[in-house]
C-alpha cells in the first residue's frame, strides 16, 4: 500500500461545490474549483469532517473490500471495540468475534485485553517522564495527523506507546505465523474500523516503517453480514471468550484514561475542541495536566463516521457490557512488566512534522511574501465566504501566492472590476444589492 492510495475521495456525480467541505476542513485541505471540491491531501488528516458536513454525501472514505482476503492463506479479523457497541446490550462480544469468523474471516480477536495493556504503559511513560507536559495519547491517528501537520512544536508531547491496535497486530502476525506453519506475509490482518482516519493510518503510519495490518474495513459494510450471523449462531460458546471490561470503555471518549492511574488527566473531543487545547498547550497554559485523551469524532469512536448505531446508544451498550463483565479478571502485571522490558510498547520510529510545501525558500523571501499577502488581505473584503473556493480570506490570498488562483477569483472583487469598467466605459454600473429598491414617497407628497 502506499500514500498515493487515498482514503476520502469526491463522488463528482454528486458534489455540487457548495463549499460546505472547505469551510468546515481543520486543516484547509479543501477547495471548490469549477463547482468541485478538490482535496489537498498533503494537507488532510483523513478525520472526515467533510463526509460528516457533506449535504449531498459527495465526499466518501474509501476502504478495503472483502475481496482481499481472497489475497491470504490466512485472515484474520480485529476489530474495533466499537463493533461491539453496534448491536445492543444483549448482543456479547464473542458473539460478534464468533459472527466475524461465519461471515468469512479464519480467525477473529479480541482487542480490548491490548487496550488494558497499553494503558498499563502509559501508566509506566507517564511515571517516569520529565515532559514536556501535558503527555497527548496517539489512539485517535487523525489526532496525531493534526499534531503532525498543524502543531508540529507538539511532537515531542506524544505519547511514544504504540496504539493498541498495531501491538496486537504485530502481536498476532507472530503468533499465527508459528502456530500453522506459514509465512507472516501469508497472513491477512484486518481491522474492522468506525473511521476512515484508521485507513490512512494503515496506508501510512506514523511511529512504524510499515503497518502491520493488511487492511482496514468499514463496520457498516460488515454490519448487515453480522447482524444476520448472531441472529443464527447458538450462544453456547461465546462466553470463552476473555474480554477486558477496561478496555471496553476506549470505546468512548474518556475511556483511556478510565484505566489510567494518573489523576491530571483531560479528554477532549471534536475538531473545534481539541484545537482550543491544543493552541492553549502551546501558549504553556495547561502544563499542570499530566494526560490528554483526544478523540477528532465528537464522542469518540463510536461517533466515527463508518459506525451504524448512534453513539448515545452506542455509549449506553459499552457501559452496559463493562459493567457486565466487571468480574474478569485485568491483565497480569507480570506481563506487562515483561513486554516493558522487551520495549514491545515503543515507537518502531520518531514521529515527524508532515512536510508541507512552505511558501519561500529562503527567510528574505518569505518577509517579501508576508508583506504581499497582507497587502492582498487589505484589498481582500475579509468576509470568509468561501465563494472563491478556498475556505477564507487568508487561505485564499496563500493561494494566490502560490499560484492557485487570482485575485479576480473573489466574486466581491470581480464585482468592482466590473462596475469600474462599465464606469469607465461612460455606462451605469448595476446596483449593489439592496440597492435601487422600489420606496412610497412621504405620505402628502405629491410625488
Amino acid at each position: 500500500m502506499t500514500e498515493a492510495v487515498r482514503s476520502i475521495i469526491v463522488d463528482i456525480a454528486r458534489c455540487t461545490g457548495c463549499v460546505t467541505c472547505s469551510k468546515a476542513c481543520p486543516t484547509k485541505a479543501i477547495r471548490v474549483r469549477e463547482n468541485l471540491a478538490q482535496v489537498k491531501h498533503e494537507l488532510c488528516i483523513d478525520c472526515g469532517e467533510c463526509a460528516r458536513v457533506c449535504p449531498h454525501e459527495a465526499a466518501r472514505s474509501v476502504t478495503t473490500p472483502p475481496s482481499d482476503l481472497g489475497k491470504f492463506k490466512v485472515t484474520v479479523a480485529i476489530p474495533s471495540i466499537t463493533l461491539y457497541a453496534q448491536f445492543g446490550k444483549d448482543v456479547h462480544p464473542g458473539q460478534v468475534l464468533k459472527a466475524l469468523e461465519r461471515i468469512g474471516f479464519d480467525r477473529a480477536y479480541d482487542l480490548s485485553w491490548m487496550c488494558e495493556l497499553v494503558a498499563g504503559a502509559t501508566d509506566a511513560f507517564l511515571a517516569e517522564s520529565r515532559g514536556p507536559w501535558p503527555a497527548i495519547s496517539v489512539t485517535c491517528p487523525a489526532i496525531t495527523r493534526m499534531v503532525q501537520l498543524r502543531y508540529p512544536d507538539l511532537i515531542p508531547h506524544l505519547v511514544p506507546v504504540e496504539s493498541a491496535r498495531e501491538l496486537a497486530a504485530k502481536m498476532l502476525r507472530r503468533k499465527l505465523a508459528s502456530e500453522l506453519s506459514v509465512e507472516p506475509h501469508e497472513v491477512g490482518l484486518f481491522f474492522i474500523t468506525p473511521c476512515v482516519a484508521i485507513m490512512h493510518a494503515i496506508l501510512s503510519p506514523a511511529g512504524l516503517e510499515q503497518s502491520y495490518f493488511d487492511g482496514a474495513i468499514s463496520i457498516a459494510e460488515l454490519y448487515g453480514p453480522l447482524l444476520h450471523a448472531i441472529k443464527e449462531a447458538p450462544e453456547d460458546d461465546v462466553r470463552t471468550h476473555e474480554i477486558s471490561p477496561q478496555g471496553l470503555l476506549w470505546a468512548m471518549s474518556g475511556g483511556e484514561i478510565a484505566g489510567l492511574r494518573a489523576s491530571s488527566t483531560l479528554t477532549v473531543r471534536g475538531v473545534e475542541d481539541t484545537q482550543y487545547v491544543f493552541d492553549r498547550i502551546e501558549s504553556g497554559t495547561l502544563r499542570n495536566v499530566d494526560f490528554i485523551e483526544a478523540y477528532i469524532c465528537p464522542d469518540g469512536c463510536i461517533s466515527g463516521g463508518l459506525t451504524v448505531e448512534g453513539r448515545y446508544r452506542a455509549a449506553r451498550t459499552i457501559q452496559h457490557l463493562s459493567r457486565q463483565l466487571a468480574g474478569q479478571r485485568p491483565v497480569k502485571e507480570e506481563t506487562l512488566r515483561t513486554l516493558l522490558r522487551q520495549n514491545f510498547f515503543d515507537f518502531e520510529k520518531e514521529i515527524e512534522a508532515r512536510p508541507v510545501r512552505p511558501l519561500a525558500s529562503s527567510l528574505r523571501e518569505a518577509i517579501a511574501l508576508r508583506h504581499q499577502r497582507d497587502a492582498l488581505l487589505e484589498r481582500l473584503p475579509g468576509k470568509n465566504c468561501a465563494a472563491c473556493g478556498a475556505p477564507n480570506c487568508e487561505t485564499f490570498a496563500e493561494d494566490i501566492l502560490r499560484g492557485e488562483s487570482v485575485v479576480a477569483d473573489c466574486v466581491f472583487i470581480r464585482i468592482e472590476q466590473l462596475e469600474k469598467a462599465v464606469r469607465e466605459q461612460g455606462g451605469t454600473p448595476r446596483p449593489a444589492a439592496g440597492a435601487g429598491l422600489t420606496t412610497l414617497p412621504p405620505r402628502g407628497s405629491s410625488a
